[in-house]
């Protein structure tokens, strides 16, 4: 994506964030996240958890070999890997490359990444999955309207399309299949030449990536389990949120809202930081559930906040490992 293209879309999430604060008043959402500073005390933890589950999933992940990354290790570089991702403008795949390089000094180059890119898929599958479990109490919460009924639907089809792409990724591979469907793009030709002499690696780099599901597939299932856990506690944070707003203890409408602004939010990826977007698409979705749409402003701040918290811990790891942690998040103890 271009310069001009990055600075268009930021300009717009800007303005789009400016306009909805505007519209939900000011002195209203400051007030509403000072009556609220305390649901911080059960946030944090709540997404420690969170990241448990998605280190422990990643753990599971990692084909055989001679080792695994140590658990507390591996929780280290999930919170630093989200860090980055989150402190990426586009398309949240900043943390990755760190994780690869993390990973390397007990899988190896290949099989650190393999287990990456499995993970990666297997967080997107864990999010389709509470998307599309979430249309249930959505199509009962959410008032009836032909375009927001026709707009789930229409959801509902692309995500159940979506995780079965994903889920055969799992089974099939991604690596030599993306190099052939390059090979069909003709102003790609020349790149697909030079990369034709890697087809081995290639293949090597799918093997990892498939030998969960294809030789234990129940490590696959429960890592699928426990990162589906992590990602139902992410939107239950709606919950609590509401709670702490004076809005009453409402768990489906708070499952509804995490889940539903996620794929809102995820449907402009294009606008940085999620900027405007988030606020947005939670100001519409607390009104559809009866709500007042201003106290989405206020849920969308104080989760915002939390995500700030959690960043400057991860980025706060990267810096007391020192000098060496900035291309990999520590050496491999000696036994």
């Amino acid at each position: 994506m271009s310069r001009r293209v990055r600075l268009v879309a930021s300009i717009i999430g800007l303005l789009l964030f400016v306009l909805i604060v505007w519209r939900a008043g000011p002195a209203r959402l400051v007030a509403g996240l000072g009556a609220a500073w305390w649901v911080f005390a059960l946030l944090v933890p709540l997404w420690g958890l969170v990241y448990a589950c998605n280190a422990a999933a990643w753990r599971l992940l990692t084909s055989d070999g001679s080792a695994r990354v140590p658990f507390l290790r591996a929780l280290a570089i999930t919170v630093s890997t989200f860090a980055l991702n989150y402190a990426t403008p586009m398309a949240s795949f900043g943390g990755e490359p760190l994780k690869v390089l993390a990973a390397t000094p007990w899988l190896g180059s290949r099989r650190a990444v393999g287990s990456v890119v499995a993970f990666r898929l297997l967080h997107s599958l864990s999010h389709v999955l509470a998307c599309l479990l979430a249309l249930v109490p959505a199509a009962l919460l959410l008032p009836r309207m032909p375009a927001l009924d026709a707009g789930l639907a229409v959801a509902g089809v692309g995500l159940v399309v979506t995780a079965l792409f994903l889920l055969s990724r799992h089974r099939e591979g991604l690596f030599v299949q993306v190099l052939g469907l390059l090979g069909r793009v003709p102003l790609l030709g020349r790149v697909v030449r030079r990369l034709r002499p890697e087809a081995g690696v290639l293949r090597e780099l799918d093997a990892h990536l498939t030998s969960i599901y294809s030789s234990a597939p129940g490590r696959f299932r429960a890592a699928l389990v426990t990162e589906l856990a992590g990602r139902l506690l992410t939107v239950s944070e709606f919950t609590l949120i509401m709670w702490a707003l004076g809005l009453g203890f409402h768990p489906l409408a708070g499952f509804v809202a995490g889940a539903l602004s996620s794929l809102l939010t995820n449907l402009v990826a294009f606008i940085p930081f999620e900027l405007g977007t988030k606020e947005g698409s939670l100001y519409l979705i607390f009104g559809w559930l009866g709500f007042d749409p201003s106290v989405g402003v206020q849920a969308a701040l104080v989760s915002r906040l939390r995500e700030l918290c959690w960043m400057a811990l991860g980025i706060g790891l990267l810096w007391l490992a020192g000098d060496r942690a900035t291309t990999r998040l520590g050496v491999r103890s000696t036994s």
